[in-house]
């Protein structure tokens, strides 16, 4: 089983950004928030659910 975090995802049951993980067993695939439990099944379109929770992050400079 191999598990993976999604960075900038945001959980759409909790709304907890950064505690969605993608967990791989063999052939199935789903998401899970560690923070509430929320599951959802990959299997039929991953690259579209996974697009649909990312949010895009920007990186700034720290201020002197």
């Amino acid at each position: 089983m191999k598990r993976q975090f999604i960075a900038g995802a945001t959980c759409p049951e909790c709304g907890q950004m950064d505690k969605i993980q993608r967990i791989i067993d063999g052939d199935r695939q789903w998401m899970e928030c560690v923070s509430c439990g929320a599951k959802k099944d990959l299997d039929e379109k991953p690259a579209e659910a996974i697009d649909a929770l990312a949010q895009p992050v920007s990186l700034q400079s720290p201020k002197k």
